[in-house]
C-alpha cells in the first residue's frame, strides 16, 4: 500500500512577511511572561485540626503554650488563630494505630490545655504559602487566615499591562526586525524555502536596552555546523564585540561589531530609528585602578529577541552568557526549552535566571 503524499505547505512571500510585521507592530495586547508552572497549579492542601477556645481571654496563653509544645514549623505561613478558633496540628500527627483523638493528642503533648477547647473540627488548609495575591485572597476568604507578603514584580508579570506602551512599542519594533532579518536570510539561502520560516530556521537579535542599540545578530547556520544555531552564533558574535569569539562560519562571515555588514545596511534602510553597535569594551589593563568599569561581559544586561523558542542547548547558552531577558515569537513545539517542553528559566538551581516573554503574534 502506497504512503500518502506529503502535504505541500504554501510558500511565504515577502508580502506575507510584511503582514506579520504589520501585525506585530499594530497588536494592542501586552506581552505574556512565561513563568513557573507552580503559579498556575492549584495550591496543595493538608488536613489539620482546629479547636474553638472556651474562653477567648485565654487565647494568648493558649498560643504561647502551643508554640512551645506543638510548633507548626511546616505551616508557618498560616496564622495560628482565626476568631475563636486555634490551629492545633496536622491530622497526620495523630497516632492512627491507637486511634488517638485530638483531645487525647492535646492532653498528651500539652496537658495544661486539656480543658481549653469547647470542641474540635478537621479542615483543609494551604500546605504551601500563596505566591500571588489572587491565591492569597482565595485562601484567606475560604479556608484559613494566611500570612502574605506580595512580590510587586511578580504581580506585575501576571498582569495584562506589564510593559508600558512606550516599552511595548520598542519590543515590537525589535521583534519585527527579527522577521525582516529572517526574510533577508531566506532570500540569500536558496537551499532553505520560505515556507520554513517557522520550522526550519531561527534568528537571534541581541539588544542593549539602555542604549536601544543592536549589539549582535545570529543567522541560523545549522546546515553548515550542527552547533551553530542562531542563539549560539549570536552569543559568539557578542563575544566578537569584546575581542573574543570562536567561529568564522558561513552565518558569521563579514562580521563587524557582531553584525553581518550587508544585513546591517539592509536593516538601516528599513529601520532608520534603530541604533547599531556595542558599547566600548575595555581590557583589564585598560581599566584605571579604582574606577568602576562599564565594560560589558557577554550578554549581561542585554535582551535577546528570537524568531522561535530556543532549544535546550541555546537556552542554556543564554544562561551562561548572562542574558537579561529573552523574547520569542513562535513556540518550538518539539524542542522548546522556555515554554513548550520545559522552562529552563524556572530551574532554581541555576546560578543565573532571565525573564521570558512571548505573545507577539
Amino acid at each position: 500500500m502506497s504512503s500518502e503524499p506529503p502535504i505541500k505547505r504554501p510558500k511565504i512571500t515577502e508580502n506575507e512577511i510584511d503582514k506579520f510585521i504589520t501585525g506585530i507592530m499594530t497588536a494592542e495586547k501586552n506581552l505574556q511572561a512565561i513563568l513557573s508552572d507552580e503559579y498556575d497549579k492549584p495550591i496543595p492542601f493538608v488536613k489539620v485540626f482546629v479547636g474553638t477556645a472556651r474562653d477567648p481571654k485565654e487565647l494568648s496563653k493558649i498560643i504561647q503554650v502551643l508554640n512551645d509544645k506543638i510548633p507548626l514549623k511546616e505551616l508557618s505561613h498560616l496564622k495560628r488563630v482565626r476568631k475563636k478558633e486555634v490551629l492545633l496540628c496536622q491530622s497526620q500527627h495523630l497516632n492512627v494505630l491507637t486511634q488517638e483523638t485530638i483531645q487525647e493528642y492535646i492532653e498528651h503533648n500539652s496537658p495544661e490545655l486539656k480543658d481549653s477547647f469547647q470542641y474540635f473540627r478537621e479542615i483543609d488548609v494551604p500546605l504551601t504559602p500563596p505566591k500571588l495575591r489572587r491565591q492569597y485572597l482565595e485562601c484567606n476568604s475560604k479556608m484559613w487566615s494566611v500570612n502574605f507578603h506580595p512580590d510587586k514584580q511578580l504581580e506585575r508579570l501576571f498582569s495584562d499591562s506589564f510593559f508600558p506602551e512606550y516599552d511595548l512599542k520598542l519590543h515590537r519594533t525589535f521583534m519585527s526586525l527579527v522577521f525582516e532579518t529572517a526574510y533577508w536570510y531566506l532570500s540569500k539561502h536558496t537551499k532553505v524555502e520560505l515556507q520554513d520560516l517557522f520550522v526550519g530556521i531561527n534568528i537571534a537579535v541581541v539588544v542593549d536596552p539602555p542604549r536601544r542599540s543592536i549589539v549582535a545578530i545570529g543567522l541560523d547556520n545549522r546546515q553548515g555546523h550542527p552547533l551553530q544555531h542562531a542563539a549560539m552564533l549570536a552569543i559568539d558574535n557578542v563575544a566578537k564585540t569584546q575581542n573574543g569569539g570562536a567561529w568564522d562560519a558561513d552565518g558569521a562571515k563579514n562580521i563587524l561589531s557582531g553584525i553581518n555588514l550587508d544585513l546591517m545596511m539592509h536593516l538601516k534602510e528599513r529601520y532608520r530609528q534603530v541604533m547599531f553597535g556595542a558599547k566600548q569594551y575595555l581590557e583589564k589593563n585598560e581599566i584605571r585602578e579604582g574606577s568602576k568599569s562599564d565594560s560589558p561581559y557577554l550578554c549581561t544586561g542585554y535582551d535577546v529577541y528570537l524568531l522561535r523558542e530556543p532549544c535546550l542547548m541555546c537556552a542554556m547558552g543564554l544562561v551562561h552568557a548572562r542574558a537579561k531577558r529573552v523574547f520569542f515569537a513562535v513556540d518550538n513545539e518539539f524542542m522548546g526549552a522556555l515554554k513548550s517542553k520545559t522552562k529552563l528559566q524556572c530551574v532554581e538551581s541555576l546560578n543565573h535566571h532571565f525573564d521570558v516573554f512571548t505573545g507577539f503574534l
